[in-house]
């Protein structure tokens, strides 16, 4: 009698939604493959799909309840912040030695194929609308900045354009690149995609007033620092091969380094036949000077 009082009660919609909304978001995830009738539910069911990051929350929500996606900081740690720790910067340093999934071939092969939800899935909810990155470069002959924003679609960022565009380098840029990644520190100035005013700024000493304004008027900035020096250039994978030679020879395992889990992701992206897509980025402002 009971066991059909609940097959009943699960034959109401209403009813297992209301059970569904309860649930944590892995397990909402992983409800999805107990029977076609429930994936079609979750899938079909706009709240269902806000629990799960791949639906955007409605401009009329309190933007202050902005929340991280919760399985995309465990997966990504430092895109949401974990490298704050004992650090003075209001950002976070961006690498790949904590991505869990990078360290053996088979799960990075399963995580990163085309049809991994993550890849959809809102990074932010509400989500995030503008994003800008901040290049500088300082070299021996002269110094620049150059200010973009993304464009980023109507429903708001989602992450595989974010973790596509950050890793998207050629490998020795991660030996000699810096990659800081900044979050407001209240809530967003608008609730959608659109045009807004920046003041601009064209000498050396402003390019850190230049990188502030834009904390504070973009909903995340990336900001990539590059130094060089003035030497011929250096062959970093070959000292990277030679280290992994004496290691092996003295039977040691060197530590990952974010270039190695680079070179790692971006071969099996080339066994899959994909490609890292990221986002197009219009440069707004750009300024350069030689030093005196």
């Amino acid at each position: 009698m009971l066991d059909e009082a609940q097959s009943r009660a699960l034959a109401i919609p209403e009813i297992v939604t209301s059970i569904f909304r309860q649930m944590d978001m892995r397990t909402l995830l992983i409800a999805q493959g107990v029977c076609q009738k429930w994936r079609d539910l979750i899938c079909n069911t706009k709240s269902l799909q806000q629990d799960l990051f791949l639906q955007p929350i409605g401009h009329g929500h309190e933007l202050s309840d902005r929340v991280d996606n919760p399985l995309l900081a465990e997966a990504f740690p430092s895109v949401f912040g974990s490298r704050l720790r004992e650090r003075e910067s209001k950002g976070s340093l961006f690498g790949l030695t904590d991505l869990h999934w990078g360290k053996n071939s088979a799960v990075r092969e399963m995580f990163i194929r085309p049809e991994a939800s993550w890849r959809r899935m809102l990074t932010h909810q509400p989500p995030l609308y503008h994003v800008g990155t901040f290049q500088s470069y300082c070299h021996p002959f002269g110094w620049g900045w150059t200010q973009s924003r993304a464009n980023v679609p109507e429903d708001g960022l989602r992450m595989a354009p974010l973790f596509e565009f950050l890793i998207d380098r050629h490998w020795p840029a991660w030996s000699g690149v810096c990659i800081e990644i900044y979050y407001p520190d209240s809530a967003p100035k608008s609730s959608a995609a659109g045009a807004f005013e920046s003041k601009l700024y064209d000498d050396q000493s402003s390019g850190d007033q230049a990188r502030e304004d834009m904390i504070n008027q973009f909903d995340l900035v990336l900001e990539v620092r590059k130094i060089s020096a003035c030497t011929d250039e250096y062959d970093w994978e070959e000292e990277r091969e030679d280290r992994e030679r004496k290691a092996r020879e003295q039977g040691v395992e060197l530590p990952d380094i974010d270039s190695t889990v680079w070179k790692r992701i971006s071969e099996c992206y080339l066994r899959l036949g994909m490609v890292m897509a990221g986002f197009e980025m219009e440069v707004y402002h750009e300024v350069s000077g030689m030093w005196d």
